[in-house]
């Protein structure tokens, strides 16, 4: 199974939509394949009202386009408030949020830095204190919210 075609079809089928493919994960259930979705719009976030509409419409993409003969698992869901951060538009959309970034191999002895987002220039995640990443060095980065957002009411 080619999976960046499965990707492109999500991705063109969310973008439809006006929503955008935070995240996708492959894995197994019970003998068959499991897709793990995590999709976000810019303004008003998502609800589970949009996750059912766009878990029929990704549904039918895959059905469709027969990625999977025998059956498949599908879940769809918000990236949540700890969302992981790939792109450089996630950077710049986030500047000013506090994230963990986790690095493929140490530097200074360290692979898991925090800070505030600075931005993103040259190819780089800019973090408070003067640190930058190329992406390619990042195993993964995740926002990591404060007290207050975690416990902010809407």
């Amino acid at each position: 199974m080619d999976n960046s075609k499965i990707l492109s079809a999500v991705d063109a089928a969310l973008a439809e939509s006006g929503y955008e493919l935070v995240d996708l994960r492959m894995a197994s259930h019970n003998g068959k394949p499991l897709l793990q979705i995590y999709v976000d719009r810019e303004i008003g976030g998502v609800n589970l009202d949009d996750c059912a509409a766009l878990s029929e419409k990704v549904g039918t993409c895959l059905d469709t386009n027969n990625y999977y003969e025998n059956g498949y698992f599908l879940e769809v869901s918000s990236p949540g408030i700890d969302r992981v951060l790939k792109k450089e538009k996630d950077f710049k959309r986030f500047a000013g949020r506090q994230a963990k970034v986790r690095l493929k191999r140490p530097v200074d002895g360290s692979r898991v830095f925090y800070g505030a987002i600075e931005g993103f220039e040259n190819g780089q995640v800019l973090l408070s204190g003067g640190l930058k990443f190329s992406l390619e060095d990042i195993d993964e980065a995740r926002l990591h919210p404060t007290d207050d957002e975690l416990f902010r009411r809407k």
